[in-house]
């Protein structure tokens, strides 16, 4: 369980508040839990402040995080006649079924039947090894974390920004494997109390492995700065 003992190493470097979350997506449920029904966004903040949370299809008390999660499939009938009425003149998020439709259709699909179980929890208190270690952070924050995850491959993210906010920092990134950057959807952003520069850093849990090993190699972690001699001749600098 050397996620564990990962979570206040990386809070430390990184001067965070409250804690990284492992997500992971289980056929078991944990062992403690939070009960009662949460949704998505506000499991975010609830696992951060040191809870865990089992999002099942009855735990779920947000139609379309279930549904993102690949807990539910996508409401048909009535159901889907009222998520687009919802989306586009409640929300207020697209101007058109049409525009929701490219939208989902660009995007990747949920994992849906991956798991009846996803967990969210502080990872220092993560039963499971996490699928996903989400961050909630500051852009400083978020700029050390890209910058320690490509500082060995050079490869840069893939990022996908656009749909709603369960997706953009569980689904795509444990469908694709890559890590993401999520400035969130507007309304769970909004109704959950985000503050204006959280950012959602989510990183797969094969990639976060890479992030600790690179901690006292590069800068963005604990390396030190340094300018080498040739350099500073190079600007004239003896």
């Amino acid at each position: 369980m050397e996620w564990k003992n990962y979570a206040e190493e990386i809070k430390t470097v990184l001067g965070m508040v409250g804690s990284p979350i492992a997500i992971t997506y289980s056929m078991e449920p944990p062992t403690v839990a939070a009960g009662g029904r949460h949704r998505v966004c506000e499991a975010f903040l609830k696992a951060r402040g040191g809870e865990t949370i089992d999002l099942t299809a009855r735990s779920s008390s947000c139609r379309g995080g279930s549904w993102h999660l690949g807990l539910t499939e996508r409401p048909q009938g009535e159901g889907d006649k009222a998520l687009k009425e919802f989306l586009v003149k409640g929300e207020k998020l697209f101007c058109s079924i049409a525009v929701f439709h490219r939208a989902q259709y660009l995007c990747s699909a949920p994992p849906l039947g991956l798991a009846e179980h996803v967990v969210l929890s502080p990872m220092e208190k993560a039963e499971f090894e996490p699928d996903i270690v989400l961050f909630i952070c500051n852009p400083l924050q978020a700029c050390r974390l890209v910058t320690l995850d490509t500082y060995t491959t050079g490869i840069p993210p893939k990022l996908e920004m656009c749909g709603a906010t369960c997706h953009q920092a569980v689904a795509y990134p444990v469908v694709t494997g890559e890590l993401n950057v999520s400035l969130m959807d507007y309304t769970s952003r909004r109704l959950q109390g985000y503050k204006d520069e959280d950012l959602l850093v989510s990183i797969p849990y094969h990639r976060f492995l890479g992030i600790m090993r690179n901690l006292d190699r590069c800068t963005a972690g604990r390396a030190k700065f340094e300018v080498p001699e040739s350099f500073r001749k190079l600007g004239g600098r003896e």
